[in-house]
């Protein structure tokens, strides 16, 4: 179940997610339904019924100046979108609206992977949540490695949609690195992407040998991967 507090005329109510809909709980008596049920904006304060929104589809993400710009494409029948994100699962601390399908996100931390999801809303009823997607902001090739560790770890444990995020910023950061692009196929793999896999591997074959990348904690920073070819 995935929650957060939204803010109404200063009345808190909670929203979920509920059989492929969303739910907003009323506190007091301003307007509530189960969106994509009923809505309380019929005469006389009345229901009406009436149908939700598809939710949007294929965020995408991208480093401007001003911060992160995340978009997706225009729903029909949408007059404004809300777009949530938080660093746990189904979990958001932070919202915005937006009458457009797009957000700049400014003060985001960077090398923290948070989880976004974003809902269409007409004058009277909300969508359902789309498909949340995970994503790493960050700007500073130094952290790469720190990327490449991460993305181990996150393997290690099983989590392989985490671990291939974490190596995609790596390749953002350092995109002529082949042992990232190995590292990434094999992710892409277990995620059954091998054609993407393929096309990783066959972009590491292009690029010259370089140093392999160890946490900046180690006392030794590189070891050459010429050596380990012998």
């Amino acid at each position: 179940m995935r929650h957060v507090f939204r803010y109404y005329s200063k009345v808190p109510l909670i929203l979920k997610t509920r059989n492929k809909g969303v739910t907003l709980l009323c506190i007091s008596t301003l307007w509530a339904a189960t969106l994509g049920l009923v809505s309380c904006s019929g005469p006389k304060g009345g229901f009406e019924s009436t149908a939700a929104p598809p939710p949007p589809t294929e965020m995408r993400f991208e480093t401007v100046d001003q911060g992160l710009l995340v978009s997706w494409p225009a729903v029909s029948g949408a007059s404004k979108y809300t777009l949530f994100w938080g660093p746990e699962k189904h979990e958001y601390r932070k919202i915005v609206e937006t009458s457009s399908p797009a957000v700049i996100i400014r003060g985001l931390r960077e090398g923290e992977l948070n989880y976004f999801a974003v809902t269409s809303l007409t004058p009277h009823v909300e969508s359902a949540f789309s498909e949340e997607t995970p994503f790493v902001f960050d700007t500073d090739q130094r952290n790469a490695s720190n990327h490449l560790e991460r993305a181990l770890q996150l393997e290690t444990k099983g989590n392989f949609v985490e671990a291939l995020v974490h190596i995609t910023t790596a390749i953002k950061l350092d995109s002529d690195n082949p042992e990232f692009y190995r590292k990434r196929a094999g992710i892409k793999e277990r995620l059954g992407m091998n054609n993407e896999a393929e096309k990783d591997l066959a972009t590491a074959a292009k690029l010259p040998a370089k140093a392999r990348y160890l946490s900046k904690n180690r006392r030794e920073n590189f070891v050459s991967t010429v050596r380990d070819q012998f």
